[in-house]
């Protein structure tokens, strides 16, 4: 399937990352995918399996910079975003930035400050 947005994901030891998946899976309204990077760790439990979402596990860790590219690689979508692994979204997120975008921009989405616990 093509994909117009992919948001990559890359974590290492991240406790919110199955969470953050999930919300922007639901979220999500548009042909978006997720790539999650799993950066020298496995996490515990293990992510959920879902056909919008690629896991790359690397055994050892390569560092933020190096999975974000590593993933951006595996992208075919005219989009790319990079999310933190404890984010969450509002409903239809990707369709609304998409609403306005221009080949040219560098779009940051407006950001709260949410406690997790």
């Amino acid at each position: 399937m093509q994909y117009d947005l992919t948001i990559i994901i890359p974590g290492r030891n991240e406790e919110f990352l199955n969470k953050t998946i999930q919300d922007v899976l639901e979220h999500s309204k548009g042909k978006t995918e997720v790539i999650a990077v799993l950066d020298g760790y496995l996490p515990d439990p293990p992510l959920q399996s879902d056909p919008r979402l690629t896991v790359i596990y690397n055994p050892e860790s390569k560092g933020q910079r190096a999975a974000t590219n590593q993933a951006a690689r595996l992208s075919n979508s005219k989009y790319l975003m990079k999310l933190d692994s404890h984010c969450a979204m509002d409903d239809g997120f990707d369709v609304k930035m998409r609403a306005d975008m221009q080949p040219d921009w560098t779009l940051i989405p407006q950001m709260k400050n949410l406690h997790a616990f």
